[in-house]
């Protein structure tokens, strides 16, 4: 749980911090509030205007080789967000870019979007530093804010536009079920997806910016892999999806 906290920085970090602040609320001891499963989605035409609640921990644990360390939290820093959909935009209170231990905070999300319905991922460029020991060893180490999101919940944070049904619902064995390999990869890799039960629906890729550049309708039982080519496209980070009436799986995948 208290890997949350670089999440959440990435969610309230405004990337730009105007007069229409959030209200902090400093009673509030969640990590956040509210969870990535439980963000609001956001119908097309009409206006959005969400709040997210924060807390930073002091501490979190980790996994090093194997074993489970404690680490202390130095700072965070927040460079950009970015995979908005487009009319949606975020103002944080605090502002950042850096952001310490121990405090409360809030985001603001806002604005109208007529966008595509479909979902879109949000990307966090930064890190979060640490440090602690392992053994007689000493740590200073860090972490991608992306890669802790990923690690906590085999997802990321997105919003979804349009409230397509069941399309906002992380499905937890359709996400394990859901393989992409190699990762990280130079832009060609195969998604496998193992199910015992029927997959309905469409597979998708997008980048950062929350842009489909790839997608395909999928009705399989079973194994069932393909190789996709993504090599025209730009290095980066982006997200293989799984979209069905049941829920959504998602895999974050690292272009290089």
């Amino acid at each position: 749980m208290k890997k949350f906290y670089s999440l959440v920085f990435a969610l309230v970090a405004a990337i730009g911090f105007t007069n229409a602040q959030c209200t902090i609320n400093p009673s509030d001891t969640a990590l956040f509030n509210p969870d990535p499963n439980n963000v609001p989605c956001a119908q097309v035409g009409v206006a959005y205007d969400e709040t997210l609640l924060f807390y930073v921990p002091v501490s979190q644990d980790i996994t090093i080789a194997g074993f489970s360390v404690t680490v202390y939290v130095d700072s965070v820093i927040l460079n950009n967000v970015t995979g908005l959909p487009t009319g949606l935009t975020w103002t944080g209170n605090p502002a950042g870019p850096v952001y310490l231990p121990g405090t409360h905070g809030c985001g603001r999300t806002s604005g109208t979007t007529n966008v595509a319905p479909g979902d879109y991922p949000i990307s966090f460029d930064g890190l979060m530093y640490m440090h602690g020991s392992l053994f007689t060893f000493s740590l200073d180490t860090a972490l991608a804010i992306d890669q802790v999101i990923q690690n906590q919940y085999s997802k990321t944070f997105s919003i979804n536009v349009g409230c397509t049904s069941g399309i906002n619902d992380f499905n937890a064995e359709l996400n394990s079920a859901l393989s992409v390999l190699p990762n990280p990869n130079n832009g060609q890799f195969t998604v496998s997806v193992n199910s015992g039960n029927r997959v309905n629906g469409e597979m998708v890729v997008v980048d950062v910016t929350g842009r489909i550049v790839y997608s395909q309708k999928l009705d399989v039982v079973g194994l069932y892999s393909t190789t996709l080519d993504l090599t025209k496209y730009s290095k980066g980070l982006y997200t293989v999806q799984l979209r069905t009436a049941n829920g959504v799986a998602s895999k974050k995948i690292s272009i290089q």
